[in-house]
């Protein structure tokens, strides 16, 4: 090694590093300096631009989205290679946190008339970029059924987001490459005609999704091919079209999820040149219509893999069947495989050319749900799942299972996305042995339904279009229902959050259900309003 004056080369580059200045992490505030909550940064007019200065510099910066809506027109590109003037590219290699006031009040959109995504982040080479508290608008421009809301990458991560379309039947949300993450999400359609083609598709590479609701789309949850992952928990989809989760290639598992599905099919594996699985634990899948099976699994091609589909514990109401296979090339070529443990659901089927295994622990009958697919005390599904040990540790609303449903003495699981969760026993010297809340104690004799009291909410005015609730119910152990104006009631958890709300009037109900299946009578009920401007 070169000696330098008594030093080694190494070591006085050292030196020179030590002495250089750090990159600095940097807040932008978009479009002024008031979008930031301490008032301080660089103030950016450009959402794009703001996204990608000094992201090639080693620090991690923040960009703050005020109210209003950011629409991208090709006014700022961050360099040679990025392809699309109407979609939001950012640059650079830095990790990236993008923060709008809130998913109600922050837009991102495009006047764009062509197959694009309205934000895709697969252009910035490996930067891991979270994006927080805004709606992504897909606009009714893009040519019907194309298009998408948003392209995770790398590690990319959204949360608090609501993905909106108003084109007639553009995709959600869609990822490729490792370590995506999606929190906390609304997908929806918009306006009068808006629909929701694809709800989360992962193209390739891996992706988590949590607790996530979507209206209305065509396909839920979708793996498409042999290098996708999807792991999905606590989703719930209103008024699916198609079907409630597809696997065409890869691997795709769902649990403690609750499907509404509009006369479609509740699970679909399908097989071309690859291997397609679809593992499925703790679902309650309703189908509003009697065309189609609750599952289903076909291969198309000469050379196809195994289609492979698992589920236990699960609930399956309202389809014509229990499933359907179709091998058109031939049992020899790729197999078909579907399997049902312990669950409720048809165990008639057409089967052709595949295997359909309904024998261990399966039942079909009325599971007499709540009205938000809860299991009453009386329900065949209470403690009717595997009876093993293992398996999840908690239901759809986190309440702990197994629980001892039917009070024989032993914890066993139950079908579907809930646990029913049986009150207390009373004491042995018969004092203050009652159930929480003064119920008398045992499923079948309380007949005392709680009360619910909304604890916090917004007042009459809401600025952003985002409102939060907490509410508490007179019994301990209750769980509980939401209902926003016309909305469906769907099962829920004490704070409630809605954000995305339009202008005008709106009415927030909840319900407590306690641990004897009593359901208040009289909601608890808040009104206010989301002003114009």
């Amino acid at each position: 090694m070169k000696i330098l004056g008594g030093v080694t080369a190494a070591s006085a580059l050292a030196t020179l590093a030590l002495l250089a200045p750090a990159a600095q992490a940097t807040t932008y505030c978009v479009p002024t300096l008031g979008a930031c909550p301490s008032g301080s940064g660089v103030a950016v007019a450009d959402l794009e631009e703001a996204m990608s200065l000094n992201g090639n510099d080693g620090a991690a910066d923040t960009v703050y989205v005020g109210a209003g809506t950011f629409s991208e027109d090709g006014d700022y590109e961050p360099g040679p290679g990025f392809s699309s003037p109407e979609t939001f590219e950012p640059g650079g290699t830095d990790p990236l946190t993008v923060i709008g006031a809130s998913a109600g009040s922050t837009s991102l959109t495009s006047a764009g008339t062509k197959n694009i995504y309205i934000v895709n982040l697969s252009y910035n080479n490996g930067r891991k970029i979270l994006m927080r508290n805004l709606s992504i608008e897909v606009p009714p421009t893009l040519p019907d059924g194309l298009g998408s809301g948003i392209l995770l990458y790398q590690g990319d991560t959204l949360e608090d987001v609501a993905v909106v379309s108003f084109n007639k039947g553009s995709s959600g949300i869609r990822t490729f490459g490792p370590g995506n993450i999606v929190r906390r999400a609304l997908l929806r359609g918009g306006g009068l005609e808006g629909q929701l083609g694809d709800g989360i598709t992962v193209d390739a590479g891996s992706a988590i999704a949590e607790d996530v609701e979507m209206e209305g789309a065509s396909w839920g949850l979708v793996s498409a091919n042999n290098a996708a992952s999807l792991t999905a928990r606590r989703i719930t989809e209103l008024g699916t079209r198609t079907y409630g989760a597809i696997v065409t290639g890869g691997t795709l598992e769902v649990e403690n999820s609750i499907f509404e599905i509009d006369d479609g099919i509740g699970l679909y594996v399908s097989s071309t040149t690859t291997d397609a699985l679809l593992e499925a634990a703790h679902l309650t899948v309703v189908n509003d219509g009697s065309t189609y099976p609750a599952l289903e699994g076909k291969k198309f091609d000469p050379d196809a893999g195994d289609a492979t589909m698992v589920v236990s514990n699960s609930i399956f109401r309202g389809f014509s069947s229990g499933y359907r296979t179709n091998t058109p090339f031939g049992p020899s070529i790729g197999l078909v495989q579907l399997t049902a443990r312990y669950s409720n659901l048809p165990s008639n089927g057409l089967n052709s050319g595949g295997t359909a295994d309904f024998g261990t622990g399966n039942i079909d009958a009325d599971p007499l749900f709540n009205s938000d697919y809860s299991l009453p005390a009386n329900s065949p599904s209470v403690d009717a799942g595997d009876p093993a040990a293992g398996g999840l540790a908690t239901d759809f609303l986190g309440a702990p299972r197994p629980n001892d449903g039917d009070g024989d003495g032993v914890a066993v699981r139950d079908q579907g996305a809930f646990e029913y969760q049986r009150p207390a026993p009373p004491s042995a010297g018969g004092s203050g042995g009652g159930a929480p809340g003064g119920g008398s104690g045992s499923a079948g004799s309380d007949m005392v339904a709680p009360q619910t009291t909304i604890a916090k909410g917004p007042g009459a005015k809401l600025a952003r279009g985002k409102a939060k609730f907490s509410f508490r119910a007179s019994e301990q152990g209750s769980s509980f229902q939401c209902k926003l104006d016309k909305r469906k009631i769907r099962p829920c958890r004490s704070p409630k959050t809605y954000s995305g709300l339009v202008p005008g009037r709106h009415v927030f109900k909840v319900w407590a259900i306690d641990s004897a299946g009593n359901e208040d009578p009289t909601p608890a009920k808040r009104r206010f309003r989301v002003p114009s401007s």
